[in-house]
This record gives structure tokens, sequence and C-alpha cells, in this order.
């Protein structure tokens, strides 16, 4: 009965935020030429060009985002045994963001993008480049913690101080990139879906597909490392090699979100507790709650941040920290009691 009140609480509240978030923003429109616009895409057409052409790739975008990066924290919590464990603590999300700055520099030397237009670069390369430094990261983070074997903690002291390490040398290639153009890059590092079209939904959506197709066969064995290096091994269970999946696995999840949006706070590391705490259970039974919640967070957080000071907007990765923090400690004390 928990399940099903909770998953179909989640479902609701989603639905309500995608019909929020297509109706409301920036651009007002009467209810009427909205409904019109949503039925005959060459109805009302201010009305359809900003209902199908910005709010509703964005709307996808940020479920998709929220989803993949559920997944990787959903998966990495259960892993390392850490309930603060999300893409960040293992370098994925410095790792990924220094991808994506890399290809971005270079792009800009060779004279393929004016880092001034960020929003009309043809992003179909960003999400390989942040996927190769985030999975890179999170492997060398592995890499560098093998002492014999790995311990979650290790790991995770381990992927803080890289994370630092890449966080520092992306600020480097920022401060050195010049003031003129400093703003742009700086909005995309703090996690935004601004001027997101259906382009990116199109990058993201085999990413995304294939994050969810290859959940269910990572959650077994995970679940099994949830109970510990030992009882995992005595029964049969090859613990290194699952538990490096596991962040092969997170690392392609979040990677592939950050290189579209840039680092997204918090997400990675509410929704499985929102998913614990509504449904608990086994992680086959957390899993499809985590998703949702992380697709609803996203998308709440992006619909808040445009219509708070319209027209300007907040970026969604500063919603999500802004309102992230407060809720994760909420969280933290009603788990304690």
């Amino acid at each position: 009965m928990r399940t099903v009140a909770g998953r179909a609480g989640g479902a609701a509240a989603l639905a309500l935020t995608i019909v929020l978030s297509v109706r409301f923003g920036a651009a007002d429109f009467p209810l009427t030429a909205a409904v019109q616009a949503l039925i005959h895409r060459n109805g009302a057409h201010d009305a359809a060009f900003v209902l199908w052409e910005l709010r509703m790739p964005r709307v996808l975008l940020a479920l998709m985002i929220g989803a993949q990066l559920a997944a990787s924290g959903l998966v990495l919590q259960a892993a390392l045994r850490n309930p603060l464990a999300e893409p960040g603590v293992i370098g994925v999300s410095s790792g990924a963001t220094l991808g994506v700055m890399v290809l971005l520099l270079i792009a800009n030397f060779a004279g393929s993008i004016d880092s001034s237009r960020l929003d009309a670069y043809d992003a179909t390369w960003m999400p390989l480049a942040a996927q190769l430094g985030g999975i890179g990261a999170a492997l060398g983070v592995y890499a560098l913690a093998w002492r014999n074997g790995t311990a979650p903690l290790r790991l995770i002291l381990m992927g803080v101080a890289v994370s630092a390490a890449l966080y520092a040398v992306a600020m480097t290639i920022l401060a050195g990139w010049g003031s003129s153009r400093i703003e742009v890059l700086l909005t995309w590092l703090s996690g935004n879906l601004y001027a997101r079209g259906w382009q990116h939904v199109l990058l993201l959506a085999p990413w995304s597909a294939a994050t969810i197709a290859l959940l269910p066969a990572i959650l077994p064995g995970v679940q099994v490392l949830s109970l510990g290096d030992d009882a995992a091994a005595s029964v049969g269970l090859d613990v290194e090699r699952w538990r490096l999946a596991a962040i092969a696995y997170a690392g392609f999840a979040a990677a592939c979100a950050v290189g579209i949006a840039g680092p997204v706070a918090f997400v990675g590391l509410i929704a499985p507790h929102l998913a614990r705490l509504a449904v608990g259970g086994p992680l086959a039974r957390q899993a499809p709650f985590a998703l949702l919640c992380g697709a609803l967070v996203t998308a709440l957080a992006d619909l808040v941040g445009r219509i708070v000071v319209a027209p300007a907007e907040i970026p969604v990765g500063a919603v999500t920290a802004l309102f992230g923090a407060p809720l994760f400690l909420f969280l933290l004390s009603r788990s304690s009691r």
C-alpha cells in the first residue's frame, strides 16, 4: 500500500509540474491560446513557438537529466554504503565539467565557436566530452584508491580530493578564457537549461535510454554490495568487479547529464533518499520512484528558476542547491528519528 501510494503521489506531482512548466514562463498567454497551441502546433503562432520550441524541450531535458542523476546517486549510495554519496563525490561532476571545458577551449581556439554565444554552439560533442571526463575521473579515483582492493571510505576520500583538483583545473581554464566571455561559461557551470532545444533532446535521449535500460542489470549486484564486502563475498559476489561496474555506471549516467546542462547539484543525493522514505524495500522497488523523484526535482527547479525573477532566469543548478540543502537536512533528521 505504501509503495502504491508513494508512486501514485509522485506521478501526480510530476504530471502537475510538467503541465505548469509548459503553461507558465516569462511569456504569458491566455489559457485558450495555450491549449490551442498544444493541440494545433500551428494555431496561435506565438504561443505555439514558445510552448513547442522553448518550453517543451526544456521540460523533457529536465526529466531526463533528473532521472539520470537519480540513477547515478542510487547506485553510488548502495555500492559505497554511504547515504551522502552522489556523482560529485567520486569526481564525476568535476571530470565531466573539465571534459566539456577542454572541448570548448579547443573549439574556441579552432575558431568553430564563439564562447560569448555558447547557446548557439552545436553541442553534438558535449555529451561525449563529458562522458570521457566524468567516467575517466571515476575510474581514476578507483585506480588511486586501490590498495589490494578498494574500500568505500577510501574511495570517497580519494574522490573528494580528485574532484577538488579537477575543479581547480577547470577554474584555471575559465580564468584564462577572458573576462568578455566568462559570464556565459559561469552560467553553464551553475547548471543551466537556458537556450536548450530539440537538438539537445535528441542528443541526450539515446544516452538517457541506455542509462535506464542498464539499471536493472546493475541493481542485483549493487544490492548485494550494500550488505557489506564480507557478506557479498560470502555469497560468491566478485566485490571489486561489481564495485567497479557500479562506479562506471554511475559515472556514465551522471556525465551524460552534465554534458548537456552542466553540473546540477543535489539531485543525485536527494532523489534516492526520497525513494527510500516513500517506498522503501530493495533497490529494485526504489529505483522507479528514485528516477521519478529525480525528474520531478529537476523539472520543478527549472520551473521555479524561470518564473521567480522572470523575464530573467535562475539556473536550475542554483535552485536545486538552494532548496536541496535544507531539504536534505530535513530528510536526515527525519531518518535519524
